[in-house]
């Protein structure tokens, strides 16, 4: 029959355990959560690096907004396309940048003209103010643009996904939370084992001292009936004479 204390320590054990699991959990959550808010209100808007003045008349009037971009090579074909932060569906050609204005911090500043709701109705307007002449608009896509980009972004959505572009993170996350819980997972394995041997082994040695006190006892006896004496456990020579 099972010992309840025994059963106690165990529950409680296996307690400790889930509680350590659920705790590395928890952790891993909240350092999800805590990179991606990073990675969207922190690392992502500073990779856009350039400032952008976005002069809107898609809904009738003329809507000036700001926004940030950079270009973006692909690593597979080394193919790019200038990117907005704001406008996600913006594919666009390289602007010219002797049409930016350099501000104090050296950061480049464009001024595009949107005419459309795709991400292709886009236009670059030249800084100059001038009265005399009007400035200069230069498109940033065309039919052969547009049909390139279509064509990447399908075989982007066919070769690629959430999983491939995000797997080494995964499984590296992945693999380190599995890791810990197997480190706190061995140590109380280790440590249930190393205090089940002793409670296994301690009747043991109460029943080796049991055994040995009656084989004391049985040759007290003996040496009484032989003798007239008990043997002499003080471990001193008995007088002379004696």
């Amino acid at each position: 029959m099972a010992n309840p204390m025994s059963q106690i320590g165990e529950i409680t054990s296996f307690t400790e355990t889930f509680g350590i699991i659920w705790f590395i959990l928890q952790l891993a959550i909240a350092l999800g959560i805590l990179y991606f808010i990073s990675w969207r209100f922190i690392i992502r808007p500073a990779a856009y690096k350039d400032r952008v003045e976005v002069w809107d008349k898609t809904a009738g009037k003329l809507l000036m907004r700001a926004d940030r971009g950079r270009w973006v090579e692909s690593k597979v074909d080394k193919t790019g396309e200038y990117r907005l932060l704001k406008d996600k569906k913006a594919r666009l050609k390289q602007p010219r940048i002797d049409w930016a204005i350099i501000n104090r911090n050296g950061k480049y500043k464009y001024t595009y003209i949107k005419t459309g709701e795709s991400g292709f109705d886009y236009a670059q307007l030249e800084p100059r103010y001038d009265l005399k002449a009007l400035p200069k608009v230069m498109a940033l896509s065309d039919d052969d643009w547009a049909k390139h980009s279509l064509k990447k972004a399908v075989e982007k959505k066919t070769m690629s996904g959430f999983w491939n572009e995000n797997k080494g993170s995964i499984i590296f996350v992945t693999m380190a939370v599995l890791t810990l819980v197997l480190i706190y997972w061995t140590i109380g394995f280790a440590t249930e084992t190393a205090t089940s041997i002793a409670n296994s082994a301690r009747p043991q040695a109460d029943r080796l001292g049991e055994i040995a006190e009656s084989l004391q006892n049985v040759a007290n006896q003996i040496s009484g009936a032989c003798g007239g004496s008990s043997v002499n456990t003080g471990g001193e020579a008995p007088p002379p004479g004696v």
